[in-house]
């Protein structure tokens, strides 16, 4: 269950729709209970709300307007499910009505994906914290993808979660990849080191910090000879960063939107891949991507979320938030071409991490999770 759409692929739908590929595979029946979307992706999608555009966290989000009781009790008497899993936070419009509505013999389950960019957007956690309250007492189990949002959910709603992070189906990834083909992505390298940015165009997502860093790089002739970036994905600053790259020496591609089937081979294309967020992530599923499509090197923003995902490797992590970010990152885009023994020891610690995010093992984690919500149901 979750309050925004599915017509888009962003985290929160890339976990559930993940997550939800691999139960069906292993023989659960599952529906999606989720806010207006016009395109399902999958079979099994109950539109429960209508929503509306809005701005949060550094995001631009759609949440619901108020969920038809009508609908909601014909759903879940039509579905008879043994579990409700919210997405959190959540609404009380939609996710918040179907949870008081629930059978008392259904197990609930609650996610928290949210990693907080300020003051503002805790204390408004904490208000939704409190206005949910009555709801979140039936849930029956917490999960949160990482540390930050375990510690979003205890400071906002009071309740602690176990630790189970977002899914990635590195087999599929890895399909796509290969699919596209070698000379797919030997022409997406081209010629001399690659580096590959893929992102949203707002601020905390770092484009502009990369940019930078090149800038500083051209000033101190530290790059390597050859290089060239490629810069996916749209957004906001998209047009100030192609207007900012004209002025460097370094070649900058900017292709745009990227789809998921196109995702895996302009990764692997990486010698490099950067991923220079200031904050607000609660994961770090793109470099999870960028580790299975096979990039050389990840170079991730220290911010909580993006540690998490690492598990704290200080060569991979680069502090952002800090007058010297650029120059620091820099230098280490030339510590990875420059020392090939140090960039091999990094990509052997983070190809060894997929094992720990892939579906499978999420799967088993989760299912755990439901089994125990049912067994509480039970014996109240």
């Amino acid at each position: 269950m979750f309050d925004d759409t599915l017509d888009v692929f962003d985290g929160v739908q890339q976990h559930i729709l993940t997550l939800g590929k691999a139960l069906r595979e292993r023989g659960h029946h599952v529906e999606y209970l989720v806010g207006q979307t016009a395109h399902p992706p999958v079979s099994g999608v109950h539109s429960m709300s209508r929503n509306m555009m809005v701005s949060f966290n550094g995001n631009r989000m759609r949440i619901p307007l108020l969920a038809p009781v009508r609908g909601i009790r014909k759903v879940l008497d039509e579905g008879r499910f043994d579990v409700l899993h919210v997405q959190a936070p959540y609404s009380p419009l939609m996710a918040g009505r179907v949870i008081k509505r629930a059978d008392p013999g259904t197990g609930l389950v609650a996610t928290y994906h949210i990693a907080p960019t300020g003051t503002m957007q805790l204390k408004g956690g904490q208000v939704l914290g409190r206005i949910n309250a009555g709801s979140h007492r039936r849930i029956d189990q917490v999960i949160s993808v990482s540390k930050v949002a375990a510690d979003y959910a205890r400071i906002t709603a009071g309740v602690e979660s176990r630790i189970i992070p977002n899914p990635i189906d590195v087999a599929a990834i890895r399909a796509n990849r290969d699919r596209a083909g070698t000379e797919s992505i030997d022409r997406l390298h081209g010629q001399g080191p690659h580096l590959v940015f893929l992102g949203r165009f707002v601020a905390r997502k770092g484009a502009d910090l990369l940019i930078e860093a090149i800038a500083q790089g051209e000033r101190r002739g530290i790059l390597p000879e050859g290089l060239h970036l490629t810069m996916a994905g749209k957004g906001p600053l998209l047009e100030r960063c192609r207007q900012r790259a004209q002025d460097l020496a370094t070649p900058i591609d900017f292709p745009g939107f990227v789809t998921e089937s196109d995702k895996p081979a302009l990764l692997a294309s990486a010698d490099l891949a950067v991923f220079p967020s200031t904050g607000g992530e609660s994961f770090g599923i793109v470099l999870l991507e960028a580790m299975a499509s096979g990039a050389g090197v990840i170079l991730a923003g220290d911010n909580p979320g993006y540690r998490s995902t690492l598990q704290d490797d200080e060569e991979a992590l680069v502090r952002v938030n800090d007058p010297q970010t650029p120059i620091i990152l820099a230098e280490r885009i030339a510590r990875v071409f420059g020392n090939p023994d140090w960039a091999r020891g990094i990509h052997r610690r983070q190809t060894a991490l997929l094992s720990r995010y892939d579906v499978h093992s999420v799967a088993d984690q989760v299912e755990e999770v439901y089994e125990q919500a049912i067994q509480d149901r039970l014996i109240r």
